[in-house]
């Protein structure tokens, strides 16, 4: 295994570990608060997710695509992250565009590519949301 392998997956296995021990009590420490920030601009002003997500991110139709594209037609609930069992698994579709099945998010989802700092942060945004 090349030394640049071995450093990314320290560094995937690392931030998972991060990930999964983070934690999201109702009153987060001052770091947290500053992830949850970070997340909260990545959210909302970055990646833009409630355009399809809704502006609560509760899911949403996505009536604005042309009839007939081979894409989804709602955009799921993500305020909580119910779809996913554990903060890792959440953490590895922000680094990876993964789902715990192993398949891809369906389009018009982009395939993000979040740092692992970025992901953590975006999973500790939408965690405690309602």
């Amino acid at each position: 295994m090349t030394s640049a392998r071995m450093a990314a997956l320290l560094t995937a296995t690392l931030a998972a570990a991060a990930a999964a021990a983070l934690p999201l009590s109702s009153s987060p420490a001052p770091s947290d608060v500053r992830a949850i920030e970070h997340g909260r601009y990545l959210v909302q002003q970055a990646a833009l997710c409630g355009d399809c997500h809704g502006s609560r991110l509760h899911g949403d139709r996505l009536d604005f695509l042309a009839p007939g594209l081979p894409v989804a037609r709602y955009a799921p609930r993500i305020a909580g992250l119910p779809q996913f069992a554990t903060t890792a698994q959440a953490v590895t579709f922000m680094e990876t565009g993964v789902t715990p099945a192993r398949t891809q998010a369906r389009p018009p989802m982009p395939q993000y590519r979040f740092s692992p700092a970025d992901a953590i942060a975006i999973v500790a945004y939408l965690k405690q949301l309602r």
